[in-house]
């Protein structure tokens, strides 16, 4: 059960055999681990299924954050994401899995991904 305290982030989790799993930070260390290296700015945002816009068009119309210089400029798709609600963890038992993520390799649009992977422009 949640407390006050992280409401917030209750709110985007999904809770599966007893362990907490938020959508948003595995979507963002999944872009943040797929990037090219060196200094940039990563943020996975959230697309709905089935969206008129592409993750090009998310990501140029996602707005800057906290007056950060780096994505002042506005951001650029470079891969998208499909997060699925994980399968619940089996701690004992081996050979079970997580969360599952499904890399598109692009920034198309579709049913397909549900986060869009953009950097902040340099």
């Amino acid at each position: 059960m949640c407390k006050i305290i992280v409401v917030l982030s209750c709110l985007l989790a999904t809770t599966l055999g007893g362990k907490i799993y938020n959508l948003d930070e595995i979507a963002a260390s999944t872009c943040v681990g797929i990037s090219l290296p060196g200094y940039q700015t990563v943020v996975a945002v959230r697309r709905q299924c089935g969206g008129v816009a592409d993750c090009t068009a998310v990501c140029e119309n996602a707005n800057p954050f906290g007056g950060n210089a780096v994505a002042f400029g506005g951001f650029t798709c470079f891969n998208s994401l499909h997060v699925y609600n994980p399968q619940p963890i089996h701690e004992k038992n081996a050979g079970k899995y997580g969360p599952v993520i499904h890399k598109y390799g692009g920034c198309g649009g579709g049913c397909g991904p549900n986060y869009c992977c953009c950097k902040g422009h340099n």
